[in-house]
């Protein structure tokens, strides 16, 4: 026993730093790119936007977004985490740094200083809204006042940066878990899968990129697997596949309820209430959280050395589309937080629960393998003799592999648990039991 404990954590050591390996490459790659995109977007609009574009294909590419996966490894909610989020914040990504949608992202007036000077200095520096200040033209801008608060705005030189941050974030739980899992449910049941499309003779056949084996290749592959659950089952190895697996929602969890306090005090402690009060006073919000006129001063030396304060107008063009980004996000992590990501661990506690029933074990696992009738002795041995991580390793198999050979598997499965003898259609690859 020692000897196998030994085994596992150094497994799980390896696994760990193959992580760690995984995640700085990918955000070296992807980071570095998008620091580059960022420095010089007030410059160089044709050379930023194949940047940005470059970014965004690596960015893809490395992530596998667009890749349709036949074995899952995950559920739903894990997928609306690194899918559906991470996609999302990428393009908002993108779209803030685009040119072509809001042109340029500051123009600032003022008299006795050039216009490029001026604009580059307020981007760069910081802007600022005097919000106790009446105002007939913008809210903020007014003339000051001898008490005057002002109120600064520097977030819009970091938004791209924190927008990409957070979607590496959303995918970083599912590069832990793809890195851990390593494959070994797509190793167990790759051509288990279309069992309908079995050729006719003793050959194999592909067909695109899967690989349809014959009766022979197939049940040796069963045989395989049931080798596999039976180690795995002996010496407990599922205990840590599983708890890798929920620490990575629980992961997802975290993400969610991290990011929404970083984008709180990121927006200056106005990002919890954002999207209720954008909804009923959507333009005060607006141009309180993203004003689209803001004031900068510029100090710089006259004829006589002297120290000239100079007052710029600038309009924020790019504060459009912060807005309605964040407006989107606050919906969004609102959804991926409570429906999403608190019913996904509610679920697993559920199944933590009820697993050991037998009519639970009835519904989910012929729901992962319709049309096929499961032996009510199999799920009741398979309900009472197996822990939840055995029980969860074998309902990821029943949602990758076809119903029919999921029943003899399961069959076969629970006869062992039994200590009765199997059947000779496991043991023996050349016959045909379906």
């Amino acid at each position: 026993r020692a000897t196998v404990y030994t085994r596992v954590l150094s497994v799980v050591i390896s696994s760990f730093f193959l992580v760690v390996l995984h995640v700085y490459r990918f955000l070296t790659i992807a980071f570095t790119r998008v620091c580059v995109c960022v420095c010089i977007v007030q410059q160089h609009g044709d050379i930023y936007n194949s940047i940005m574009i470059s970014v965004f294909s690596t960015v893809v590419k490395n992530s596998r977004l667009l890749k349709v996966r036949l074995v899952a490894i995950d559920n739903s909610a894990f997928r609306v985490h690194y899918r559906l989020t991470f996609a999302l914040l990428l393009a908002c990504t993108t779209l803030v740094c685009s040119r072509q949608y809001i042109g340029e992202h500051i123009r600032c007036m003022s008299t006795g200083v050039k216009e490029n000077v001026i604009e580059t200095f307020c981007f760069f520096t910081t802007t600022y809204t005097l919000p106790n200040v009446p105002s007939s033209v913008k809210p903020g801008v007014g003339p000051p006042r001898l008490n005057s608060k002002k109120v600064y705005h520097a977030y819009y030189q970091w938004v791209p940066f924190v927008l990409f941050g957070q979607a590496l974030l959303f995918y970083l739980p599912h590069l832990v878990w793809r890195t851990y899992e390593a494959g070994t449910i797509k190793l167990l049941v790759n051509g288990l899968q279309r069992l309908y499309l079995k050729p006719d003779g003793d050959q194999d056949m592909v067909a695109g990129s899967l690989m349809i084996p014959s009766e022979a290749t197939r049940w040796a592959k069963v045989r395989d697997v049931l080798n596999h659950l039976d180690m795995v089952t002996r010496f407990r190895m599922n205990r840590m596949w599983a708890v890798v697996l929920i620490g990575c929602e629980a992961l997802n969890l975290v993400n969610v309820l991290l990011q929404m306090v970083l984008m709180n005090a990121f927006l200056d402690g106005q990002f919890y209430t954002y999207g209720l009060t954008a909804l009923f006073d959507n333009d005060v919000t607006f141009d309180r959280v993203f004003p689209k006129m803001t004031k900068c001063d510029f100090h710089k030396y006259g004829p006589s050395g002297t120290l000239q304060t100079h007052d710029a107008l600038c309009v924020m063009a790019l504060n459009i589309i912060n807005e309605k980004i964040y407006m989107v996000l606050w919906y969004w992590f609102v959804v991926v937080l409570i429906p999403v990501s608190v019913a996904a661990l509610l679920w697993r506690i559920f199944q933590y629960a009820m697993h050991s029933f037998e009519w639970f074990n009835r519904l989910l696992l012929r729901e992962a393998s319709p049309g096929i009738r499961i032996d009510d002795v199999d799920l009741a041995v398979i309900a009472h003799q197996t822990t939840y991580s055995d029980w969860l390793f074998i309902y990821y198999l029943s949602c990758n592999m076809d119903g029919a050979v999921f029943r003899d598997l399961l069959h076969s499965y629970a006869k062992g648990l039994r200590k009765e003898p199997r059947s000779s259609s496991i043991d023996d690859s050349t016959e045909t039991p379906i």
